[in-house]
C-alpha cells in the first residue's frame, strides 16, 4: 500500500513539474477538453484532458485522467502525462498530426488494489476549428496493465497553431 502511495505522489509531482516548470518559461497557453475512450482490456471510458502548448516549439504537454468501465466487478482509472510534437503541414491548417509519449499511472481494483506505472507511446490527428478542435488519438500503454487505447474528443478553444 505504501509503495502505491509513493508511486502516485511521484507521478503527480512529475506531472506538476512538467506542466509548471516545462511549459511556463516558454509562454504556455493552457486548454481543456473531454474525451470518450476505448481500451482493449478495459472497454469504454470517459476522461478529461489539460493541454499546455509551448509557443514556437511545436510541443505540447498533455495531462489526462480517464475512468474506464470494464465488465464485471472491476474499477479502472489512469492518469497520463505526455509530451507531443505537432507536425505543421504546409498545405493545410485543418489537419494537425502529432506523435509523442510519456508516463501512465493506472489503477485496477478487482477485490484487491493494483497500481502500476508505465509508458505511453502514440499519436493522433487534431482538426482545428474556431473555438473547438475535434481529435482522434491512439496510444499503446506499456506496463503491467498493457493495452491499446483509442480516444475521440474535443479540445475547447485550442488550435495549436503559429
Amino acid at each position: 500500500m505504501m509503495r502505491n502511495i509513493k508511486g502516485v505522489v511521484a507521478v503527480a509531482s512529475l506531472c506538476g513539474g512538467l506542466l509548471m516548470g516545462g511549459a511556463a518559461p516558454a509562454a504556455a497557453q493552457v486548454y481543456g477538453g473531454t474525451q470518450l475512450l476505448w481500451g482493449s482490456d478495459t472497454d469504454l471510458g470517459i476522461g478529461g484532458t489539460l493541454l499546455a502548448n509551448i509557443e514556437n516549439a511545436n510541443l505540447e504537454f498533455a495531462g489526462s485522467f480517464n475512468l474506464f468501465f470494464p465488465d464485471g466487478d472491476e474499477d479502472f482509472w489512469e492518469a497520463n502525462a505526455n509530451m507531443f510534437y505537432h507536425f505543421h503541414l504546409s498545405d493545410t491548417r485543418s489537419v494537425l498530426p502529432y506523435l509523442g509519449g510519456g508516463l501512465n499511472l493506472s489503477h485496477l481494483s478487482n477485490g484487491s488494489d493494483n497500481t502500476e506505472a508505465g509508458l505511453n507511446l502514440g499519436g493522433g490527428v487534431r482538426f482545428p476549428m474556431a473555438g473547438v478542435s475535434p481529435f482522434i488519438e491512439a496510444r499503446a500503454v506499456i506496463s503491467d496493465h498493457d493495452q491499446a487505447v483509442l480516444a475521440f474528443g474535443l479540445i475547447f478553444g485550442h488550435a495549436h497553431g503559429r
